[in-house]
């Protein structure tokens, strides 16, 4: 008889509403790809600097022998700082990588040859205001996937009804720790980049808008 009563609680526990809203939720995020780097093209005209005219930059180059170990990779950015280049420097995309949909996370494959460094996400925001959005010391060898929150960083609502505003991703900046070794050379190589999604939730509008319809 318990056991009859115990099977009955868990099967409406299955059916109920709060069960159902749970799978809801986790089906309304999605993945999807912002950049794979084998249809843009990358040169030294995309790296950037506030120091001096004449600055060295790295070598950026696009590489199919060199990418991550996740499925379906074919090309990576490549970037080879030389030691006389190890400075702060931006990297942008040819392209600002627009998204309109509610981003949760956005993640990143990442290379790095251990250096002394931290690189940054370039982001501009629904408001046309560009902040950069840490993303990992460089103290590592070796490729791990950097995820980064987005939606507990940037306010991404449409402010007006039916606006759809959108998130930019720009690029990235890297900057040398002051301790970093003058005589070490830096890689760094960046793959798929990645974002967790949904849809935009429609803002209600107030009661005086929906008295005048």
């Amino acid at each position: 008889m318990i056991a009859l009563r115990n099977t009955i609680i868990l099967t409406l526990f299955l059916i109920s509403p709060f069960h159902s809203e749970i799978n809801g939720e986790t089906g309304i995020w999605r993945e999807i790809l912002l950049e794979n780097f084998e249809l843009s093209n990358f040169n030294a005209s995309h790296l950037r600097t506030k120091l001096e005219k004449g600055t060295k930059l790295p070598e950026i180059s696009l590489s199919n022998n060199f990418t991550a170990p996740i499925p379906g990779s074919k090309q990576a950015l490549v970037l080879r700082i030389p030691k006389d280049a190890n400075l702060p420097f931006s990297l942008y995309f040819p392209k600002p990588i627009e998204v309109n949909a509610f981003i949760k996370e956005i993640s990143i494959p990442i290379y790095s040859s251990q250096s002394s460094g931290n690189l940054t996400l370039i982001i501009e925001t629904q408001d046309a205001e560009v902040r950069q959005l840490n993303l990992t010391s460089l103290n590592y060898r070796g490729w791990k996937t950097i995820t980064v929150s987005i939606s507990k960083n940037f306010d991404q609502n449409d402010r007006v009804f039916l606006q759809k505003s959108s998130i930019r991703i720009l690029g990235f900046f890297y900057l040398p720790y002051e301790n970093n070794d003058p005589n070490q050379e830096v890689l760094i190589a960046i793959d798929d980049i990645t974002a967790i999604v949904r849809d935009k939730y429609r803002p209600l509008r107030n009661k005086e808008i929906l008295l005048e319809d």
